[in-house]
C-alpha cells in the first residue's frame, strides 16, 4: 500500500510539472502574439498617420501646432500650441504669435497675428524612403513678407523656420494638424 501511494504522489508530481510547463508555452506564445499583435498594430497606426500627412501637404490644408519655439542662438520657449501655431489653408497663410498671459500685443493675446497669401510654394520629399517632406514656401502679409521652411517627418513631427526682411528667425517644434482638426485660438490680425 505504502509503494502504491508513493507511486501516486510521483505521478501527480509529475502531472502536475508537465501541466505547469504546457501553460509556461502557452502563456510564452501568448505574450509573444501579442506583442506582434501590439507591433502590427503600430505599423498600420504609423501608416495611417503618414497617409494624412500626405493628404494635407497635397492639399495645402494644415496647422503646425507649435508647443516650442527657438530663436537663431537655440534659446528655446515652451509655449501653448493652441495660440502659437502656423495655419495653411490653400493659398492664405495664418502666423500667429502669443502668450499665454495673454496682456499686451497687436493681437490681444501677448503677440502678433498675421494673415497673408502664399506666393509660392515648393515640395520636395526627403529622407531615406522619401517619406518626409520639406516645402519652402514665401508670403505676403500685412507687417512684411516670410521665407518659411517646414520639415515635416511622416508621423506628423514638424519644424518650421521662418525668416523675414530683419533678418531674425523664429522655430515653430510642434505637430502638424489637418486644418478641421485643430483646435487653435486665433486672435486679431494685424
Amino acid at each position: 500500500m505504502k509503494k502504491l501511494i508513493i507511486l501516486f504522489v510521483f505521478v501527480l508530481t509529475n502531472f502536475l510539472l508537465l501541466a505547469q510547463e504546457e501553460g509556461m508555452v502557452d502563456t510564452q506564445t501568448t505574450k509573444k502574439l501579442t506583442k506582434e499583435q501590439k507591433a502590427e498594430q503600430r505599423r498600420i497606426e504609423a501608416e495611417a498617420v503618414a497617409k494624412q500627412v500626405d493628404w494635407m501637404v497635397e492639399n495645402r490644408n494644415f496647422v503646425l501646432e507649435a508647443n516650442t519655439l527657438s530663436d537663431k542662438y537655440g534659446n528655446q520657449a515652451n509655449v501653448s500650441s493652441m495660440i502659437n501655431f502656423i495655419a495653411v489653408d490653400s493659398n492664405k497663410l495664418t502666423i500667429q504669435l502669443a502668450s499665454v498671459s495673454g496682456m499686451g500685443g497687436a493681437n490681444g493675446m501677448g503677440g502678433v497675428t498675421t494673415d497673408g497669401n502664399i506666393t509660392q510654394f515648393i515640395v520636395n520629399r526627403t529622407g531615406r524612403n522619401k517619406s518626409g517632406y520639406s516645402i519652402r514656401l514665401y508670403t505676403m502679409t500685412n507687417i512684411g513678407s516670410f521665407d518659411i521652411v517646414f520639415t515635416i517627418m511622416p508621423n506628423g513631427i514638424a519644424d518650421a523656420s521662418i525668416s523675414g526682411n530683419w533678418g531674425h528667425r523664429l522655430n515653430y517644434h510642434g505637430t502638424l494638424v489637418p486644418l478641421k482638426k485643430s483646435r487653435v485660438f486665433k486672435g486679431m490680425t494685424i
